[in-house]
């Protein structure tokens, strides 16, 4: 099956436009509300957005891309027993007689034409101003109070890393010594960018992947942990999607994330339209229950856990006995970039007494600043492994690359 989302002013309209041009077939997986962003937002009245799933074949074969992400997802099983959030009902709509091609009729085309040009410059010109607003507010902070270096050139660079949200003492580590290269005091621009860009990659280090090199008698349980509101159900679907499609594994899911009450839909959802199995359970029993029916069948299972608030010791007892009930696992601790540092810094301390654990980021799409990826790297010696910029499964996730980090981290500056 593929997806494809429809935006309109009204969720009616919405559904009309998924009827009119995908048929009755389609299935509405999600809709939502989503309010305008950016700088003149308030001028621009909010919409809604459905997701629909509808089959391109009755049954597709995979085919393996040469490139990983961003293809359609095909699956090697017939979609069964999917259940639509919501099925239109079937209307009788009388044939419209075709338009005819008159100089009215082209020129009400012209109109519409400059209407919508003028909507994208004024989209390109509100994005424009808003980068503008942002400059103008980062070099309005006062680093006079906070000047580190005399040289100027150090300077730049110190000031460039706080405002992406580097923690002040990373940056001055990653400056340190620098000016000691010339005792001139007329340092070359690109030696700091190099000194600088290759000091970020190696505390970032290099990702840290899921391994394909599995035990055939015996499937990987990977746990997905973390905080509430992170993402974790759909990161869990996109790397899943990857796996089927790139590396031909089966893969099995099972939720613990009974809390809320669209969670456990959502991820069946995804396991319908990947054609996979998905386990529900409430406690250890029911854990060994699903364990049992799904390690002969799948090489990997993926383990949905509930979102846990850090300061919730109760929820993390539960948390561990779960896991208690398995010997051998993979543990990914999925965390918001979005999230402040300090919180971020006291979410790994707290899971860290529970497991050991490799790190996603997700939501990259919400922010400028990615300081945080860097200080957690330096301060906790974690290793990262995927990252994510968006809601579309399977595209929006990728394997962390530490030079574009990097790169981001040092702005416009080319390396």
């Amino acid at each position: 099956m593929k997806l494809k989302k429809y935006e309109a002013k009204t969720e009616q309209e919405a559904i009309e436009m998924v009827k009119d041009e995908l048929g009755l077939e389609a299935l509405i997986l999600n809709i939502k509300k989503v309010q305008p962003r950016g700088f003149f937002s308030f001028l621009r009245k909010a919409y809604v957005e459905v997701t629909a799933a509808y089959e391109d074949k009755p049954l597709v074969k995979i085919n393996k891309p040469e490139v990983g992400y961003g293809e359609d997802i095909k699956v090697t099983k017939e979609v069964k027993n999917v259940k639509p959030l919501y099925v239109p009902k079937e209307e009788k709509v009388a044939a419209e007689p075709k338009p005819v091609d008159t100089v009215e009729h082209k020129k009400i085309r012209e109109q519409q034409q400059k209407i919508e040009l003028l909507e994208k410059k004024i989209v390109n010109a509100e994005d424009l101003l808003e980068t503008v607003m942002g400059k103008i507010s980062a070099s309005s902070h006062d680093f006079s109070k906070v000047r580190k270096y005399d040289n100027t050139m150090l300077q730049f660079f110190y000031e460039k890393l706080v405002l992406q949200g580097v923690n002040v003492e990373i940056a001055e580590a990653l400056l340190k010594d620098i000016e000691d290269v010339d005792d001139t005091g007329k340092i070359n621009i690109n030696l700091i960018v190099k000194i600088v860009y290759n000091r970020i990659i190696r505390i970032l280090g290099e990702p840290s992947m899921i391994d394909f090199k599995r035990d055939e008698k015996e499937p990987k349980l990977i746990f997905f942990i973390g905080p509430t509101g992170v993402g974790k159900t759909t990161t869990i679907a996109k790397i899943s999607s990857n796996f089927i499609i790139n590396e031909g594994v089966s893969v099995g899911f099972i939720t613990a994330d009974t809390y809320r009450i669209a969670a456990v839909e959502q991820l069946k959802t995804y396991a319908d339209i990947l054609g996979i199995d998905v386990g529900v359970v409430y406690n250890e029993d029911d854990f060994l229950e699903q364990l049992d029916i799904m390690r002969p069948i799948n090489d990997f299972i993926f383990i949905d856990t509930a979102g846990r608030s850090h300061k919730n010791h109760e929820n993390f007892n539960e948390l561990s006995k779960l896991m208690g009930v398995v010997s051998e696992y993979e543990v990914f601790l999925v965390l918001s970039v979005t999230t402040k540092y300090e919180d971020l810094l006291n979410i790994i301390n707290v899971y860290k007494e529970l497991t050991d654990f490799k790190i996603i980021f997700t939501k990259l799409d919400e922010t400028m600043c990615l300081g945080s990826i860097l200080n957690i790297c330096y301060t906790t010696g974690k290793q990262i492994s995927y990252v994510t910029d968006g809601q579309n499964v399977p595209d929006d996730i990728e394997i962390i690359n530490p030079g574009k980090i990097a790169k981001a981290l040092l702005g416009s500056i080319d390396v």
